[in-house]
Parts: structure tokens; C-alpha cells; sequence
């Protein structure tokens, strides 16, 4: 059992990495060796929060339970992110900066996908079957900062979610969701304007 968990940890860890790698020559075009990883480990907050992740449920596959809660509270602690300690990430996960990142117990983040700051992936109800869950993302989803994803959703491979969309349905792959537009209140009337005195 330990080897197999071991296993499982260090493949999901070169994963990750291997997602970085490629989202790095694509994004800055900077190619990257294997052999910075333990260098990004500690320089690179967003890969850093995943080893601790992977961490967080190597743990919990060595039929630790307190320890994987432990860690848990850790990472909250450390990265202010709450991460449950059963969300399912395959391999190839990227987060980048990872404050206020929230994951529900329930849900799946697919191989190649890419969460920024302030994302949540959180548990909620379907309006129309009453079913209970959380999201579960496809493959190369690209989540950005501040989204939040409700629900027994499913979001299909190689979908873009913007900055600041709220999402409760069900998307297609590669499909673009966009923020709701904001809307601007006329209700605050200004000031009265105030005559000032004059000398005499």
C-alpha cells in the first residue's frame, strides 16, 4: 500500500510539473527542465500549493485521516485556499497564485487544467432535478480569477471561463463562458450643491 500510494504521489507531482512546462514554453515561451523542479517547488507558490496538495492525499491514501485534515488546515493556513483533502485532481493540474482558491469534496478537476486565485469550485443543488454536487471539469479547462462554478455541472474539455463568471449549468467542450455584464444604479441622486458665504 505504501508503495502504491508513494507511486501515485510522485506521478501526479511530474504531472503537474509536465503541465507547468508546457503552459510555460506556450504562455512565455520559456522551456524548462525536469530538474527545476524541486527548485519551482519552492520558488513557484501555485506548484508549491500542489505538492502540498498531492501531499495533503498521499496522506489520506496511507489511511492517515487526522493527518490529511491536518494538512488541510495547513494549506488553508499557509496559501488561504481550502482545498478538501477528497476533491479528485488528475495528473496535470496548474494553479496559479492559488489564494482563495476553494475546492468542495466533490469535485474533479481534469487532467490540464488551470485554476487561478479566488476560483470555487463548490457544492449546490440543480434547479430543475434537485440533484446535489459539485463541478467536475473536463480536460485543458482554464478557470480565471474569481469564477465560481455551483453544482452537479459538468464542463466539457477545452473550455475558457472568464474572469469573474458565475457558472450552474452544464457547458459544452470548448465553449467560452463570459461574466454577466454589470449593471449601474442611477438611484444614488448627488449632492445638493452648497452655496458657499460670501466675505463682506
Amino acid at each position: 500500500m505504501i508503495r502504491k500510494a508513494l507511486g501515485a504521489f510522485v506521478k501526479a507531482v511530474r504531472a503537474d510539473y509536465g503541465s507547468v512546462q508546457r503552459y510555460r514554453q506556450k504562455y512565455h515561451d520559456e522551456a524548462i527542465p525536469l530538474g527545476r523542479l524541486p527548485v519551482d517547488a519552492v520558488k513557484k507558490i501555485g506548484f508549491q500549493m500542489m505538492v502540498a496538495t498531492r501531499a495533503m492525499q498521499l496522506v489520506r491514501d496511507l489511511k492517515v485521516p487526522l493527518g490529511a485534515q491536518v494538512s488541510s488546515r495547513l494549506i488553508r493556513h499557509l496559501y488561504g485556499a481550502e482545498i478538501h483533502w477528497d476533491t479528485t485532481l488528475d495528473g496535470g493540474v496548474t494553479i496559479v497564485h492559488g489564494n482563495g482558491l476553494v475546492l468542495s469534496h466533490r469535485a474533479t478537476v481534469g487532467e490540464g487544467c488551470i485554476l487561478f486565485h479566488n476560483v470555487t469550485l463548490g457544492e449546490g443543488l440543480d434547479p430543475v432535478s434537485r440533484e446535489s454536487g459539485a463541478p467536475t471539469l473536463g480536460k485543458d479547462v482554464h478557470v480565471g480569477p474569481g469564477a465560481t462554478l455551483l453544482g452537479p455541472i459538468h464542463v466539457g474539455d477545452g473550455t475558457k471561463i472568464m474572469a469573474g463568471a458565475v457558472l450552474t449549468r452544464s457547458v459544452p467542450p470548448n465553449s467560452l463562458v463570459k461574466p454577466a455584464e454589470a449593471t449601474v444604479s442611477t438611484r444614488v441622486k448627488p449632492a445638493a450643491a452648497v452655496n458657499e458665504p460670501t466675505g463682506s
